[in-house]
């Protein structure tokens, strides 16, 4: 039977000072901890109601079951779905040799921002994802329910993004960089290889990382249009499907 420990060390997971103290995260509901249990990840734990396990469709017989007070005070949920898992926060993967496409991120704060991003960059075939260290960390619960499973399986990295787009300057990659002014992302003929940086939501690419930006992208507005710029995720969902394509 679950201790009271056990249940206030899972609730503190919530709070990003103790998932680096103890390398854990939490996930929750049937999809995304589904997604999580078929993935390269190590699960620590498996926490589930029996009103959960009554009404699954699919059996999660490694579930310890717990009761409605200890999931309500384990989960970061107002209404939590009754499953719930803890894994361990996998190390800082690395970059392999290839020419494809690669996504940078540059002081993205918002969780559900981030989140879609990871989601997208999965639906278009990316396979890595380099964050600068000061982006929302990706083991925060927000950032992993809006990733609805993506963030398990791409590399993602979290690095001195200026040192990062150093290295693959003098590698001869391109980086391209979302901005307002730039070369039209629709006039590209040629197969896009290299790095895709996107500035955060607010500032967009920092005034240090746009030195290394060396072919600008934009977005062409339509006439008229009174709307300055768009969502951080809207617009790279833009740009990987008009790179990828």
């Amino acid at each position: 039977m679950i201790t009271r420990n056990t249940v206030k060390r899972i609730a503190s997971l919530q709070q990003q000072k103790f998932r680096k103290e103890l390398g854990l995260f939490v996930v929750e509901g049937r999809k995304t901890v589904s997604e999580l249990l078929q993935s390269r990840l190590e699960v620590d734990s498996l926490f589930a109601t029996q009103a959960f396990l009554d009404g699954s469709d699919v059996p999660f017989p490694q579930a310890e079951i717990v009761t409605e007070v200890q999931m309500q005070q384990m989960s970061g949920l107002d209404t939590p779905p009754g499953l719930l898992a803890v894994a361990k926060i996998p190390k800082n993967g690395q970059i392999s040799a290839s020419t494809q496409l690669i996504l940078a991120l540059d002081g993205i704060a918002n969780p559900g921002n981030m989140g879609t991003l990871l989601r997208t960059a999965e639906w278009f075939g990316l396979h890595d994802v380099v964050c600068s260290t000061d982006c929302v960390e990706i083991w925060n619960p927000k950032v992993i329910q809006a990733a609805m499973g993506s963030a398990f399986r791409i590399n993602i990295i979290a690095t001195d993004l200026p040192g990062f787009l150093t290295e693959q300057k003098q590698l001869g990659k391109a980086i391209y960089g979302a901005l307002l002014e730039g070369e039209n992302l629709f006039e590209i003929k040629e197969k896009v290889e290299g790095i895709l940086v996107i500035g955060s939501e607010s500032h967009g690419i920092r005034k240090e990382v746009l030195p290394y930006i060396t072919r600008p992208l934009t977005i062409p507005r339509k006439d008229g249009s009174p709307t300055e710029s768009l969502n951080a995720a809207v617009a790279a969902g833009i740009l990987m499907a008009e790179l990828t394509r």
